[in-house]
């Protein structure tokens, strides 16, 4: 199976490593031109030559520095510097009276600009090049003084052609250079961009093909066990002898332990790999169908009185399946874990959502869990004691999908007052 990328994405991931690689010979770029100014005015000893030194390098840095902050988000101050980078070489030459080794600043210049991998950069500084070797040739073999075109007192027009010519090709190999090195460059981008569109795709159905193995072994598993929770009820029925009713009873403890394990492991597979669906939620009407199933799961079926206050935007837009879950697991554990010796169980519940972060409060007056036990209560089947109902899970899939959302969760507790859970989801 062929993957095809899309143009925009693709497009988007080439212009962003151009402009890494701009912002790299820029940066680069900085050292070479500051070196250039500083070996101008190194020459200047020798012919004393300080005005061009410090007149034309000073110029030809205000000229590439000003487009470049004028025109921030335009390519043409590289285009500029193609020239300085010329006009440097001139102001060498000149400086050291025609010295042929100064002409060599010029392929200097040519092989920087291949960082930029622009071949049209070569273009600017061989004209600058041509137009310098043609013009002050012609002014100094014409009798003009102190031109310093050159130290040699002539230089026939096959000379000059011939050395424009080798200078031409070396600036065409350095073009050459600079697109065959983007070119190879979009293409190195395209194919890791391919590759991870195609383990994305893979992962995408590898945990589709996860998502319907884990749902079929979880029917298949809880289906068992709904029979047997309703058989253990008919017995029930059936029978007086109280040994054997203790018996069904453990029984049945057993079967609900199982079942709440086998949903657990599938709300964690789920939210480990499902990913964020932002979708609107009214708090109101999520609490009011957790609250309405959870009223009656204590030990003592006693009733919870359940106290919410919600407050800031009425609607947000985020993840209301881990939202459901993360409430859902703090309240059922809340009601679960009453303290008998208190006789009004409660839990209040505080929600304030704004535009930009949702804080949730879950306090109930259970029965606590110790300060010991704080930093261990969100592991992976961690129970507090041997009478803790549960797997074990529900305190990490809570932390999970809190984690998920690029929230925060805390815990505040004390064994015989009650505990208190605080969450903050950005939005």
């Amino acid at each position: 199976m062929k993957f095809k990328t899309e143009p925009a994405a693709e497009s988007l991931h080439i212009e962003d490593y151009l402009f890494a690689i701009k912002e790299k010979s820029d940066h680069l770029i900085n050292y070479f031109l500051f070196s250039f100014f500083i070996i101008g005015l190194l020459l200047a000893f020798y012919y004393d030559t300080w005005e061009i030194a410090i007149g034309v390098g000073s110029l030809s840095l205000i000229a590439y520095y000003s487009a470049k902050i004028i025109l921030p988000k335009s390519n043409l101050y590289q285009y500029v510097l193609s020239i300085v980078l010329g006009v440097f070489m001139a102001q060498f030459i000149y400086q050291m009276h025609g010295m042929f080794e100064m002409h060599f600043f010029a392929f200097i210049a040519s092989a920087i600009l291949i960082t930029y991998q622009d071949w049209k950069l070569q273009i600017p500084l061989m004209l600058v090049v041509g137009l310098h070797h043609g013009l002050f040739g012609y002014y100094q073999y014409n009798g003009f003084d102190e031109i310093y075109f050159s130290q040699l007192d002539y230089m026939s027009l096959q000379t000059f052609i011939i050395h424009m010519i080798l200078a031409g090709v070396i600036f065409a190999i350095c073009g050459l250079w600079a697109y065959q090195i983007k070119k190879y460059s979009q293409a190195h981008i395209d194919l890791i961009f391919n590759r991870r569109e195609i383990e994305n795709q893979q992962l995408k159905t590898a945990n589709y093909e996860l998502d319907r193995f884990v749902y079929s072994t979880s029917h298949d598993l809880r289906a068992p066990l709904n029979s047997m929770l309703g058989l253990i009820e008919v017995a029930k029925y059936d029978t007086v002898e109280e040994q054997t009713l203790g018996h069904l009873e453990m029984l049945k403890a057993s079967a609900k332990k199982l079942d709440v394990f086998i949903c657990d492991i599938l709300d964690y597979s789920r939210n480990s790999r499902m990913e964020i669906i932002k979708e609107e939620i009214n708090f109101k009407e999520l609490l009011h169908d957790v609250t309405e199933n959870l009223k009656f799961i204590g030990d003592n079926n006693r009733k919870v009185e359940f106290n919410t206050d919600i407050t800031g935007e009425s609607f947000i837009y985020s993840d209301k399946k881990r939202f459901l879950t993360i409430l859902g697991n703090l309240i059922s554990n809340a009601v679960r874990y009453q303290n008998s010796k208190i006789p009004n169980p409660f839990v209040n519940i505080k929600i304030d959502a704004s535009k930009t972060e949702t804080k949730i409060v879950i306090e109930d007056n259970g029965i606590g869990i110790s300060t010991e036990a704080h930093s261990k209560i969100f592991d992976m089947f961690y129970r507090v004691s041997q009478e803790s109902v549960g797997s074990g899970l529900g305190l990490y899939i809570v932390k999970e999908a809190v984690i998920k959302l690029n929230g925060e969760i805390k815990i505040q507790s004390e064994v015989g007052i009650g505990t208190t859970f605080l969450i903050n989801i950005p939005n």
